[in-house]
Formats: C-alpha cells, sequence, structure tokens
C-alpha cells in the first residue's frame, strides 16, 4: 500500500494488479497528488468492498452500496453520514480493527464504544431486559437480522468446476437489476444470495485460523479455514453473527496443506498460469514453489468454509430482532407474570410480540418468510441451550424463585 490509495480524492488512482503494488505506468501522478485528503468511504472501499475479487463478493456486509448506503441499508452510514474512521479510529497509521479472516489486529472496535456495556437507554422493563442481553448477544445479532440485503454476495464457490469453456452460465436475477453468472471457467461454480439470515455461533473475539503450510485433515468433513473461538461456558464468548463463505479447494493429500495456484498471468510469455492455460497441475507446482511449499505433485478437491464476522449493513431500530422471534414461550404468554408480579398496566403484547419490521425487505423484494414465520430464529439448542432460556434458563443463571436447571456446560 502507499499513501495515495487511501488520500486520494480524485477517484483515478489505481494499480496494475500484476505489478505488485506499484501504480499504474500511464497514470499522470502530479494532479492526483495535488489533491489528497482524508481517507473516506470510496477510498476505504475501493479494496475493502471488492475482498474477494469484486463487489461483496465474500464480505457480506460490505460492497460498493456503502459509499453513500440507503438508511435501511446502513443506519450509521446512511443516517448519521459515518465515515470509515468514524468506528476503526487512527493513531500513527494505526488502523483499529480485527479481520476475521487474517491476524490482523491494529485494535479493536466494538459497538459499546459509543454505545457503553448499557446500549438500552430508559427505565422500562423492555430496557431492563434488552440490556441484560447484551451480556450475552452481540449488538449485530439482533440489529442485523439479514445480511447482504442491499448487495448480493457469493456464498458458494466451487474451484473445481473451473475451466469448462464450452459450459454457459445460468444468470441469477436478485432483484438488483444486475443479473449474476452462476459460472465462470477461470474461477469455477458460484452461488449469489440477497437478504440472507446469517450463521451464529459463539464468538469471545478470537478466531482460529488455517494459515499456508498448516497441516488439516481431509476425512472430517469441511476444512474449517476460519472459525470462531468460545462456547455457552465461556463468560467472554457472545452469540455472534456470521456468513459463512462455503466453497471447494485444492489440498495436496500427502501433506495435507491448501494448494495455492498461480492464477494471474505474469506477462505475455507465462507459461504456468492457470487463467492463460487452464492446467492446475502447471499452476499449483508455480504456486507452491512461489510460497516455498511443498507439492507432491496431486491435488484432491475439498469442501472448505470461513467464518467473515458481520459487523457492517446495522439496520434501524424498528428492523431488529424482536422478543417472540427468539423466544417461543412468550408467544402464548398475556402478561408479564411469569417472572414477575401481575402487572396488566403493562401491555405485554406491545412489548414482547412486536414483530420485525420487513418493509424494506419487501420493497426491495426480498424473501420475509424467516424473520416473520420463525420462532427460534438464532436455533438455541444448536448454540448448547436445552431450549428456550426463559423455560430452562440461562447459561450461568437459576429461574425465578430459586428452582434449580440442570447445568447446560
Amino acid at each position: 500500500m502507499d499513501c495515495l490509495v487511501c488520500h486520494d480524492t480524485t477517484g483515478h488512482y489505481k494499480k496494475t494488479p500484476t505489478s505488485a503494488g506499484w501504480p499504474d505506468k500511464d497514470l499522470d501522478l502530479k494532479p492526483i497528488a495535488e489533491k489528497v485528503g482524508h481517507s473516506s468511504r470510496v477510498s476505504c472501499g475501493s479494496c475493502h468492498f471488492n475482498g474477494g475479487g469484486g463487489d461483496a463478493i465474500k464480505h457480506a456486509d460490505m460492497g460498493g452500496n456503502l459509499a453513500r448506503p440507503d438508511p435501511n441499508c446502513d443506519v450509521h452510514m446512511g443516517s448519521l453520514d459515518f465515515s470509515c474512521r468514524t468506528c476503526h479510529t487512527t493513531r500513527q497509521h494505526r488502523i483499529a480493527g480485527r479481520s476475521s479472516s487474517v491476524a490482523a489486529a491494529e485494535g479493536v472496535v466494538r459497538c459499546e464504544q459509543c454505545h457503553s456495556e448499557a446500549p438500552h437507554l430508559g427505565n422500562s422493563l423492555l430496557d431492563h431486559h434488552l440490556n441484560r442481553h447484551s451480556r450475552t448477544l452481540a449488538c449485530n445479532t439482533c440489529h442485523s437480522p439479514v445480511y447482504a440485503k442491499c448487495a448480493p454476495t457469493k456464498t458458494w464457490w466451487d474451484w473445481s468446476k473451473a475451466g469448462d469453456k464450452q459450459r454457459k452460465p445460468a444468470m441469477m436475477d436478485l432483484g438488483t437489476g444486475t443479473p449474476l453468472p452462476d459460472y465462470h471457467p477461470m474461477k469455477g461454480e458460484f452461488r449469489w444470495q440477497r437478504a440472507v439470515k446469517p450463521s451464529y455461533d459463539w464468538f469471545n473475539g478470537n478466531m482460529a485460523r488455517v494459515l499456508l503450510g498448516d497441516a488439516v485433515p481431509l476425512d472430517q468433513g469441511p476444512v474449517l479455514l476460519t472459525r470462531p473461538l468460545g462456547s455457552i461456558r465461556d463468560p467472554a464468548a457472545r452469540i455472534t453473527p456470521f456468513k459463512i463463505m462455503k466453497g471447494v479447494q485444492a489440498f495436496d493429500p500427502l501433506y495435507h496443506t491448501l494448494l495455492i495456484p498461480h492464477l494471474f498471468p505474469r506477462n505475455a510469455e507465462d507459461t504456468t498460469a492457470y487463467w492463460k492455460h487452464y492446467d492446475w497441475q502447471m499452476a499449483f507446482i508455480d504456486g507452491m514453489a512461489s510460497a516455498g511449499l511443498p507439492y507432491s505433485g496431486q491435488w484432491h478437491w475439498q469442501e472448505t468454509w470461513m467464518y467473515w464476522r458481520l459487523e457492517h449493513e446495522v439496520m434501524p431500530a424498528k428492523m431488529a430482532l424482536s422478543c417472540i422471534q427468539c423466544h417461543d414461550s412468550l408467544r402464548g404468554e398475556k402478561t408479564c407474570d411469569r417472572c414477575h408480579q401481575d402487572s396488566r398496566h403493562v401491555d405485554f403484547k406491545k412489548l414482547a410480540h412486536q414483530p420485525t419490521d420487513v418493509s424494506f425487505l419487501q420493497q426491495i423484494g426480498q424473501s420475509t418468510v424467516a424473520l416473520q414465520g420463525n420462532n427460534d430464529y438464532l436455533d438455541l439448542k444448536q448454540l448448547g441451550y436445552r431450549g428456550d432460556p426463559i423455560v430452562y434458563g440461562g447459561r450461568f443463571k437459576e429461574l425465578p424463585l430459586g428452582q434449580k436447571i440442570p447445568s447446560t456446560r
């Protein structure tokens, strides 16, 4: 990276893909350098909106739409005009933030930095319970109940299908006006989705990652290239939303290591680039040699998963999950007296039964079935609970009146 990557304000600065970071040789750098300024959503997005080779491909909650987002897509940037540096504060060019995919960490960014550990203001019964939830749920668990709602994201990428120059891609129309292909001979087979329900898992702020050269088991289901650390027994862990980027990649069956192919031709004389010759063997020999890793000469196609934490695209409060979407036991209740003294002056239906406002998703032509019809949105048993915590108790708590619950640990 160089200074102009972040500080160009003209929009004309660019690099040559095969030149190891050097700017395009045909650029006139003088007028660009004369108009440097602060970073912006556009300059940050020139890299981060295109993670994985294109707009919103892997970063499901970051795409070109965030340059000028609809408030319903991202309330912070769309309504309050936040820049990236509003949250990703910077000191001596160290930009706060922790990546799910790589181990870069130059400071932690948390919602609580602005909203505090008790973000729901007021003295109502609902505020009390929501603030207690904040100890167990990440903010985006409720406030981003779907991801990729404003730009489709790639959720499946099968490299083993690449190379078929005769295959005609089917075009997927996801309501954006720009149909997306399900195939490309250079990259393989894809699936695209929009307005997707996240996968939920316990996360204590740390990720496990498979690094280059790490040996992994190839006969125990999908290889988890990244995964969140934490569990229901971990007091530091909270239920957190993720996009799982699924696909098929090549591994060495002898060394059990992920193979690195040489893809992009270096020049016109390149004899090994896959995107020029469509020969995996030559691409793997060159790529692994460049990475300084051994290669047995064989390859094995294996399903892989990568967990990508969802932090952006925070929706307005009216679109947050409601109580009954996670707590099925509340559907038959008419008052709060299961746990509290009978308070019939409290409008329990308004308190607990208020559904998520799905009008924006309907407006952009996206399915709202999961949000409207689901009464266990987080899949609490999959997270380690015996069932609805209102009935069975939380992970470290007893039910009211001292009734003990068998440990979920």
